[in-house]
């Protein structure tokens, strides 16, 4: 009997015997009887000796030998419990042999009894356990692979050593080299890879390598790309030593130039000619090179000075033979000078009145201060002349009338001499082109006047030959520009050319007008009242002090308006500036200092046509005879209409469209020869612009040429309108 077994009927024994006393052989025959008895247990799977891999079943059997009941039974593996205890039969449990290492192992089982908890084992079994390893994952990495050698963007020789770096995971099987995409050689199987390319057997140019690498599992990755340039030059030739020929065409030697000018040569070589380079003067004023024949330059001369100059052209071949030739020329650019005009007063000998009613009008700002006039139709004046060119110089009023004009006894114009402002010494009737011998041109008196006009006077002031070209620019126009606060400008009278004056009294204020021609007059007040003193600058230099003083001609105590202070002739026809300057000091009979400006009178090169010109066409919309402004000989032609257009051909090297700027014009369109020169020319201004340059071109072929002014209907946001004016044109030869 085991300890815990006699424990129990030690317990049973003293509970019965501590309530009462029993004698021991009365306590024995009422105690029920001990269970007696064994379990066998037998491992029947697997087989003692078996070899064993995976998971198997381990089945054991149970026998009872007496009374005794089986509780569980439990497996053991190697002695140790190998799960849970199994407490119903069929006893078995699953064992996953791979938990245990590859060899012998016992297995064995113990079963208790349900009541005492008696165990019984069975004996043991002895088995094999071979579980093969596992196999390793699949490799699935890719190598890696990259060109060593030659570098990216290099050029190669003859031949060239191709190395290529591999790596991989496990362990790269081998690399396989590629020119252009193609495979190039076997597949190099052991490292360093490299490979020899002979790049004589590839066209010279661009080529690529790149390389792949491969591993025993199949897995294989390309390298990057390498790009090289193969140059295997051929042979080289014989050296060429044969120099070109070469010729200057054009212009020819000791030939006058002018203007724009093609320059030409001929060359050739028993190679080839590379190019031709053209030097002006040995290349000290300049060259210029032509790589492809016809070998020719185009030569601006207006860059060059006047007079002698060399032109050498040097022909090259691709070995550096040169070859050379020269011509000498002479640039003569300068326009030959204009005559010039000569003044005959009114009172000159060359001048004879005939009819009624001629008398002396004097007045100071009149040319030579005074002129002859008359209101009786029929009178005449006529001046005789020789030239090719006249202007009638007279003026506009609103005591003016109607005069017809003579030339070599054939009428050629109705002048009407009206104007709402005063404009004296003004060109009223101009001719050009007249053959260079005498003429007469004579003047009539109609009696006739303008419907605004208050009397029919025709004023004869003085002729000028050959005729001037005269711009009468007001001082509220774009080229005036005043510095100072003090200026009052846009004083209103009639008798101010363009009806406004602009006037300071301040010390150092400063009106500085800026033009471009041969002369220049300065018009002002010169009287009683504004009696200012002022200096005069002609491009920066001192010219003079101007005393605007002169006593009233009458008791009225009036000024004399567009009087001359100041006149400079002869000038350059470039760009001067002509600067008035306020001194604040006065002549001491004066009332004021005030410096008076008032207008401008410009004197250019070249001839006017004006607007009235048969050389100029009209489309449909262009109103004529405006007199809105003091334009140029009284007229102008205006045009609101988009798409007018007005034509001017002319022959010359440059050209001026003399018009109007202001505040009500618009947006023009110029065309020279079919080609727009200036698409979108803005005539606005807030100020009265009339008998301005608006546009000039020069530099141009001496030959016939079409110039176009078209109305677009466009104009400046802040105009307040898109007048197009057509004044006049000058053109210089």
């Amino acid at each position: 009997m085991t300890k815990t077994m006699r424990r129990v009927w030690l317990a049973v024994w003293l509970t019965i015997f501590s309530a009462s006393w029993i004698p021991p052989r009365a306590l024995a025959q009422l105690l029920p009887p001990l269970p007696t008895g064994s379990l066998v247990v037998t491992i029947t799977s697997p087989a003692s000796g078996s070899t064993v891999a995976g998971t198997v079943p381990v089945r054991a059997s149970v026998s009872i030998v007496g009374t005794l009941t089986v509780g569980s039974v439990q497996f053991k593996l190697d002695g140790a419990n190998l799960g849970a205890a199994d407490t119903s039969a069929p006893y078995s449990i699953s064992w996953n042999t791979a938990g245990a290492s590859n060899g012998s192992h016992t297995l064995s089982a113990v079963a208790r009894d349900g009541l005492l908890g008696l165990t019984f084992s069975s004996a043991p079994v002895t088995v094999t356990v071979n579980n093969a390893p596992p196999p390793p994952p699949p490799d699935t990495t890719r190598p890696t692979v990259s060109i060593t050698s030659p570098s990216n963007g290099a050029t190669v020789p003859a031949t060239v050593t191709i190395t290529a770096s591999a790596a991989d995971n496990v362990g790269v099987a081998g690399v396989q080299f590629r020119i252009d995409g193609a495979n190039f050689g076997a597949e190099d199987t052991t490292a360093p890879y490299s490979i020899s390319w002979n790049t004589t057997s590839a066209a010279n140019g661009s080529h690529t390598i790149d390389a792949i690498a491969r591993d025993a599992a199949g897995n294989s990755a390309p390298s990057a790309t390498v790009t090289v340039t193969v140059n295997n030059a051929p042979p080289p030739p014989p050296a060429d030593t044969t120099p070109p020929t070469v010729s200057i065409t054009s212009p020819a030697n000791g030939a006058t130039v002018k203007g724009t000018v093609s320059v030409s040569a001929n060359a050739s070589d028993n190679v080839g000619v590379v190019g031709v380079q053209f030097l002006l003067d040995g290349g000290s004023n300049g060259s210029a090179d032509a790589t492809t024949a016809p070998y020719s330059v185009s030569w601006n001369t207006a860059t060059a000075n006047d007079g002698s100059h060399t032109i050498t052209a040097i022909a090259r071949d691709a070995a550096g033979n040169t070859k050379s030739a020269l011509v000498t020329v002479t640039v003569s650019n300068a326009a030959p000078p204009a005559p010039q005009s000569r003044r005959f007063e009114d009172t000159d000998p060359s001048v004879v009145y005939s009819g009624p009613g001629w008398r002396p009008d004097m007045y100071a700002a009149l040319s030579n201060g005074g002129a002859t006039d008359s209101d009786q139709a029929g009178a005449q004046a006529t001046f005789t002349f020789t030239g090719t060119s006249v202007s009638w110089i007279g003026g506009r009023w609103v005591e003016e009338g109607i005069a017809r004009v003579f030339l070599d006894g054939s009428f050629v114009a109705e002048v009407d001499t009206y104007s709402k402002t005063k404009e004296v010494q003004v060109p009223l009737f101009t001719a050009v082109g007249l053959a260079n011998t005498s003429h007469t041109l004579t003047i009539e008196v109609t009696g006739q006047k303008n419907v605004a006009s208050n009397l029919a006077f025709v004023l004869v002031d003085a002729f000028d030959v050959p005729a001037a070209t005269i711009s009468r620019l007001q001082e509220s126009g774009p080229s005036v520009t005043y510095t100072g606060s003090g200026w009052l400008q846009g004083v209103t009278g009639a008798e101010y050319s363009g009806g406004t004056a602009a006037g300071s009294m301040t010390a150092g204020e400063q009106a500085t007008f800026t033009f471009t021609g041969t002369g220049v007059r300065w018009l002002g007040d010169l009287g009683p009242d504004n009696g200012g003193i002022a200096r005069v600058f002609l491009d920066g230099a001192f010219m003079k002090e101007v005393n605007t003083y002169a006593p009233s001609p009458d008791a009225s105590h009036h000024a004399i308006f567009q009087a001359e202070h100041f006149k400079a002739t002869g000038l350059a026809d470039t760009s001067h500036t002509l600067t008035i300057e306020v001194t604040g000091r006065q002549d001491p009979a004066a009332l004021r200092p005030t410096v008076v400006v008032d207008a401008f009178d410009v004197i250019t090169s070249g001839t006017r046509r004006e607007e009235t010109d048969p050389a100029i066409t009209y489309s449909a919309g262009w109103l004529g005879n405006n007199r809105d402004h003091p334009y140029s000989q009284g007229t102008a032609a205006v045009s609101t209409l988009p798409g007018d257009q007005a034509t001017f051909n002319f022959t010359g090297t440059s050209v001026k469209w003399i018009g109007y700027r202001g505040p009500g014009a618009g947006i023009a369109r110029v065309i020279l020869d079919g080609t727009v020169v200036a698409d979108s020319l803005d005539l606005y201004i807030p100020a009265e612009g009339p008998q301005e340059t608006v546009f000039a071109l020069s530099g141009l072929a001496a030959t016939s040429h079409t110039l176009t002014i078209q109305v677009t209907g466009s104009k400046n946001l802040v105009s307040t309108g898109i007048a197009v004016v057509v004044d006049a044109f000058d053109v210089s030869p």
